[in-house]
């Protein structure tokens, strides 16, 4: 741990040092994480209940062991919001293009195949979220509802390649491979729904190699053409994978009566459902497992005359937002959750009025009191995925420096809410000029980091609380803690 004689090198203090590297960082800072991942894809078809629920099982099933990631094609920010809104920890949301995977789209181009039919092919849009972590990529109509006996392992980043398998449609006769059912080891009947990968493994060059030696038919189209999953069966199949079993991750698909486990038991109980033709019609099998409670449900966060009610469904209908102290963060970037409601319950008194959000982050604070109704904007000298999650609501996103934006706005504030990374007295000498010009004559403040100063690799960030203390002196102001711990909150009001 960086102690206070480390506080300042070359002449910067820590909090400096971080927002110097921060303002550095180029591409997502999400893709450079080492930490294991759970990534889905979702196109714009009718699964969207099945994916919120995935989404919504897995961050409570694994909590904060692992990182979540969900690649989108052809779905806004509303959309977005709505798939995310059961999820319990921070997901990243990324808009997946041609330029995440370039080799495969020129491959698939000139196979005459137009970008807006890529379809199955978008899963491998990238080839990986985080080439150095263990990393599963799952269709967006899987669900997982267990943990497998090789979880931690994988979790380590010690265990091997395991692909789905779908023994009973091989064993059928039916071809699941499109043009490339002879390239297929047919005593592995591999699928492509869920691929579980250690960490450095690549396989696009195996999968390009597949169609150099036999090239995809002209024109292709990669909505209905199963050959994308042929192409990649005969890729991963040169590196020793270990199948799942269906017995262990079942298809529930939409058509049939029945589930199907496959043709050999296992002695693990399913720890997964694929909800297949979900993405095309309704899933009864996802429906009778929600119902009987198998498959996570929550209710929709909606306006109730209950102030505590509707306040905590906005609360947790923005958890996705989160920054988290994962591969996007440091220990004390991310407000603690007792901070964000004690905002929350400030906010919903200033429905109407203009609020600002000093500290975006990743949009969860602004988004949250938005929806309570008040007008916001906010600020932050880089975009960190806001400007992509918030898109659609009437909400004022400024990329700018907290201080600049304050000394040039002709903007007044009801309500401030302070959440910066440098927290020193230089800083808040700087901040406060400003803070105490753009908030309105009855106006309330709201300072985080308070306490920072609490946490050793923060010891010189003492700057808001002796600004706090200086406003609990003079009697135009009502000053009160929120009782959370380091890093800490006040609320000071104007009288």
């Amino acid at each position: 741990m960086i102690g206070v004689e480390d506080a300042a090198v070359n002449g910067a203090t820590r909090s400096e040092r971080v927002a110097r590297d921060d303002a550095a960082l180029r591409g997502s800072p999400f893709r450079r994480g080492t930490r294991p991942v759970l990534r889905w894809i979702k196109a714009d078809g009718l699964d969207d209940p099945v994916t919120r629920a995935a989404v919504g099982q897995a961050t409570r099933l694994f909590g904060d062991r692992v990182d979540y990631c969900l690649c989108t094609y052809g779905l806004d920010a509303e959309r977005v919001r709505d798939v995310l809104s059961w999820a319990d920890q921070p997901v990243e949301w990324i808009r997946i293009s041609e330029e995440d995977n370039e080799r495969l789209a020129a491959v698939l181009h000139a196979a005459g195949c137009a970008t807006e039919r890529f379809g199955y092919w978008w899963k491998w849009f990238p080839e990986r979220i985080r080439p150095d972590a263990p990393e599963w990529i799952l269709d967006g109509d899987m669900v997982v509802t267990g943990i497998p006996p090789w979880f931690d392992d994988w979790a380590a980043g010690r265990d091997v390649l395991r692909v789905s398998q779908d023994d009973r449609s091989v064993a059928d006769g039916t071809n699941i491979y499109g043009a490339y059912e002879g390239e297929v080891d047919r005593a592995l009947a591999l699928y492509s729904g869920l691929v579980s990968l250690p960490p450095g493994l690549t396989y696009i060059d195996d999968m390009l190699d597949v169609v150099c030696k036999q090239p995809l038919t002209v024109p292709h189209d990669g909505v209905d053409d199963m050959s994308e999953q042929g192409v990649v069966a005969a890729a991963f199949q040169r590196h020793s994978p270990v199948p799942i079993p269906l017995s262990e991750f079942p298809f529930g698909r939409a058509f049939e009566e029945a589930l199907d486990f496959g043709l050999v038991e296992s002695a693990t109980p399913p720890w997964g459902y694929h909800f297949g033709n979900a993405f095309r019609m309704p899933n009864p099998h996802f429906e009778d497992l929600q119902a009987r409670g198998v498959v996570f449900a929550d209710g929709e966060p909606s306006p109730c005359d209950d102030e505590i009610a509707d306040r905590e469904g906005v609360f947790k209908r923005y958890r996705w937002l989160g920054g988290g102290a994962g591969q996007w963060g440091v220990p004390g970037w991310e407000m603690p959750e007792g901070c964000v409601r004690a905002v929350l319950e400030e906010c919903q008194r200033y429905q109407g009025r203009r609020v600002l959000d000093l500290g975006t982050s990743r949009g969860r604070l602004a988004g949250s009191i938005c929806a309570l109704g008040c007008q916001v904007t906010t600020v932050d000298r880089v975009d960190r995925g806001a400007k992509g999650n918030l898109a659609g609501l009437p909400i004022e996103v400024v990329l700018d420096d907290a201080v600049h934006f304050l000394e040039t706005t002709d903007q007044r504030f009801d309500l401030i809410c302070v959440d910066l990374h440098g927290n020193t007295l230089a800083d808040w000498r700087r901040y406060a000029p400003g803070l105490l010009r753009c908030l309105s004559r009855h106006g309330e403040l709201l300072v985080s980091n308070v306490e920072l100063w609490k946490i050793p690799e923060w010891a010189d960030e003492t700057g808001a609380q002796k600004f706090v203390n200086r406003l609990r002196w003079s009697w135009r102001w009502r000053v009160r803690p929120i009782p959370s711990g380091p890093p800490g909150m006040a609320i000071a009001k104007r009288r």
